[in-house]
C-alpha cells in the first residue's frame, strides 16, 4: 500500500479518523449519496448537516474520498442529494484494517463488518455455545442475491448505535436482532440490485426509543407502514429511488400521526417515480420542518391539507415535471422561507395570496418560464428568486414595484456524474 493514505489518515485529528473509519460501513467501488453519509454522522455525532458536510471536504482535501458534483447547486440550501461521495478499495480495505486492530476480538469492535456471500455466514455465527452478543456501536451487513432473509441468526446488540444494510436479493427481510438495538440512532438500508427490493419485517424497529434517522435506497415499502412504527424520536425519514406502494383507505388506518411522530422534522423523498400524491398522513405531521419531493415525475399534485404544516420553513419541489400548481393553502405556511418548484415546467400559477407568506425569503424558479406570478407576491419583501433567464422576465416586470427583490439567473447543468446514481 502507498504511504501517502496512512500519512493522510495520521494527520487528521480525531474527529475526522472517526468520519473515516465510518466509511467502511458502505461498499466499496460505490457512489456514495452523500446525504447517507450526512445522515450517518449527523445522528452519532449530533453535529448540523453543514458541518458533516466539511467532514466530507475535509477527507477529500486529504485525499481520502472524492466529491462528485451532479452540477446542479449539489449543496444549496442543506441539500446534499446530487453529491455524490465516491472512496477507492485501498483506502476502504485501509480503514477496515484499522478496525480490527482495534481488537482482536469481533466481539469487542466499534465497528463490525458482516459480509455474508451465498448464504454462507462467519463460523462465529455458527451453533454458538452461548447467545451472541456484540459490543459493537456500528455494524454494517452485506447480502448478495443469493441471500435469503430467513437464515437470519439471532445476536444480541445492546451498544449499536448506527447500522447499515446493504442487500442485493429482490426481497429482504429486516432480522428480528435489530428489536435489540435500544440505542440505535440510525438505520440505512441501501438495495444495490437492479430493481427495488420488497422490504418487509419493518415492525423490529417499532418503538426503538432513539432512533433518529431512517434512509431508504431503492426498495419498495408502504409509506404508511412508517406512521406505524411508534417513532417518536424520528426527526429524518429519506426515501430514495424508492417504489412506494398504495394503500386504500389511508384515512382509517392512521392514528394521531402528530403524536407517533412527534419529533419528525425533515421528509426527503427522491427519485421516487411512482408517487402520484403525497400521503394524507404527511400533512399530520406538523413538526415538520423540511419538506422534500424530488425528481418524482409523477407527482402531479399536493393536497389541500399541507397547509396545516404550520411550522414548515422549507418546501422543495424540484423537478417534479407532471406538477400543474400547488394548492391554495400553502399560504397557510406562515413559517416558509424557502421554496423551489425549479424543473416544473409545466407549473401554471404559483397560489393567489403567496405574498402573505412575509417569511419567504428565496424561491427558486429555474424552468418555470409557463408560470404565472399573481399580484400579491409584489408583498413578499427582501424576496430572493432564483430562475433561467425565460423565467427572469416573468419577475423583471415587477421589479419597480418589489424595490428589495434579488433575481439570479442559472443556466440548467448536465453532468454525467448523474449516470452513476443509477
Amino acid at each position: 500500500m502507498d504511504s501517502n493514505p496512512i500519512q493522510s489518515f495520521d494527520a487528521l485529528p480525531h474527529n475526522l479518523r472517526e468520519c473515516f473509519l465510518d466509511m467502511a460501513l458502505f461498499l466499496e467501488d460505490q457512489r456514495i449519496i452523500a446525504s447517507s453519509i450526512i445522515d450517518l454522522w449527523s445522528a452519532l455525532y449530533g453535529k448540523e448537516s453543514f458541518i458533516c458536510m466539511n467532514y466530507l471536504q475535509d477527507l477529500a482535501s486529504h485525499n481520502l474520498l472524492k466529491l462528485l458534483p451532479l452540477g446542479r447547486n449539489e449543496y444549496e440550501d442543506g441539500f446534499y442529494s446530487e453529491l455524490l461521495v465516491k472512496q477507492e478499495n485501498i483506502l476502504r480495505e485501509f480503514a477496515i484494517n484499522q478496525c480490527e486492530k482495534e481488537s482482536s476480538s469481533i466481539f469487542e469492535r466499534k465497528r463490525l463488518n458482516l459480509e455474508i456471500q451465498e448464504n454462507k455466514f462467519p463460523n462465529w455465527c455458527l451453533n454458538p455455545k452461548q447467545p451472541i452478543v456484540i459490543n459493537a456501536s456500528l455494524i454494517s451487513i452485506s447480502t448478495d442475491d443469493s441471500f435469503s432473509s430467513s437464515s437470519w441468526f439471532e445476536m444480541d446488540c445492546p451498544n449499536v448505535e448506527a447500522l447499515v444494510l446493504n442487500l442485493s436479493s429482490s426481497n429482504y427481510a429486516l432480522p428480528n436482532f435489530i428489536a435489540t438495538m435500544k440505542e440505535l440512532k440510525v438505520v440505512i438500508i441501501i438495495n444495490h440490485g437492479l430493481d427495488p427490493a420488497k422490504l418487509t419485517n419493518l415492525s423490529c424497529l417499532s418503538s426503538l426509543p432513539n432512533l433518529k434517522r431512517i434512509r431508504f435506497e431503492k426498495v419498495s415499502i408502504i409509506l404508511l407502514d412508517i406512521p406505524k412504527l411508534g417513532l417518536k424520536s424520528l426527526e429524518k425519514l429519506s426515501l430514495w429511488l424508492c417504489h412506494v406502494v398504495d394503500v386504500l383507505n389511508e384515512l382509517e388506518e392512521v392514528d394521531d400521526v402528530s403524536e407517533t411522530l412527534q419529533s419528525l422534522q425533515e421528509i426527503e423523498i427522491d427519485y421516487c417515480y411512482n408517487l402520484v400524491e403525497l400521503p394524507y398522513w404527511i400533512s399530520q405531521v406538523v413538526s415538520l420542518k423540511k419538506l422534500s419531493f424530488t425528481n418524482c415525475n409523477k407527482l402531479c399534485r399536493l393536497i389541500e391539507a399541507i397547509g396545516d404544516l404550520r411550522n414548515l420553513e422549507m418546501l422543495r419541489l424540484s423537478s417534479c415535471t407532471s406538477l400543474l400548481e400547488l394548492p391554495e393553502t400553502i399560504d397557510r405556511l406562515y413559517n416558509l422561507r424557502f421554496l423551489d418548484v425549479s424543473g416544473g415546467f409545466q407549473l401554471k400559477k404559483l397560489p393567489l395570496d403567496i405574498g402573505k407568506l412575509d417569511k419567504l425569503e428565496k424561491i427558486s424558479m429555474k424552468d418555470c418560464y409557463r408560470c404565472e406570478l399573481p399580484d400579491s407576491v409584489k408583498n413578499l419583501e427582501n424576496l430572493e428568486v432564483k430562475c433561467d433567464e425565460e423565467t427572469a422576465f416573468l419577475w423583471k416586470r415587477l421589479k419597480q414595484k418589489m424595490k428589495n427583490l434579488t433575481i439570479t439567473e442559472e443556466e440548467t447543468e448536465h453532468n454525467l456524474n448523474f449516470l452513476h446514481l443509477f
